[in-house]
């Protein structure tokens, strides 16, 4: 057997195993630099937030009267005149799905003035925990090139629905007492780059 025909082979075996060793390659650099990787991005710009205020019985699936009141200034602050999404049109809502396990109603209760104020219906067809389905309907639909897409979550889920949409390093866990933030991820550089800002929407709410 000689050695030329035995080379061939050798390499004929590898090929298969290009693309893996390319992507693994791509993977150590993603996370050794951090975010310094582009984003390939529809939308311009998300804007992601938690539900609003609820009930102190854990059971109880409904906004609070204060949540009620924080979905409808959010209406106000993302409506049609939003300076937020001037020149990016809002085109879809997001929530979470009811299931038995999650019967919350809270994110779709938050959007509702909202999806009134747009004239956009609000869509819950994802469960909270499969964030990462949801971040790649949203970064890979056409439909949404350079505009803003709207999304009320749980709040167990929002760091890592942020970092599949691309933020890095992933923002830490929304806490548990923390209504009134809206965290707008914006693509216009070709990457993801998180502003973390105050609603001042209602009293109690952050100044900064």
């Amino acid at each position: 057997m000689t050695v030329q025909p035995m080379i061939a082979r050798k390499q004929a075996c590898l090929k298969p195993l290009l693309p893996v060793r390319s992507w693994l390659l791509c993977s150590m650099v993603v996370a050794f630099f951090g975010g310094g990787c582009a984003v390939r991005s529809e939308p311009l710009q998300v804007i992601l937030f938690r539900h609003g205020e609820k009930p102190e019985d854990r059971e109880q699936p409904h906004l609070s009267a204060e949540g009620r009141e924080r979905a409808k200034a959010l209406a106000t602050l993302l409506g049609p005149s939003s300076s937020l999404t001037a020149g990016a049109p809002v085109a879809a809502l997001y929530a979470t799905r009811i299931t038995k396990h999650e019967h919350s109603q809270r994110t779709g209760e938050t959007l509702a003035p909202l999806s009134s104020a747009l004239g956009l219906p609000v869509i819950a067809s994802v469960d909270s925990e499969n964030y990462r389905e949801l971040a790649h309907t949203i970064l890979r639909n056409p439909r949404f090139r350079g505009k803003t897409v709207i999304v009320c979550w749980t709040h167990h889920d929002i760091a890592q629905l942020a970092g599949a949409l691309g933020v890095r390093p992933e923002p830490p866990p929304w806490k548990d007492k923390i209504f009134d933030r809206l965290w707008v991820i914006d693509y216009r550089s070709g990457k993801a780059e998180l502003k973390d800002l105050p609603q001042h929407l209602l009293k109690g709410d952050s100044k900064r």
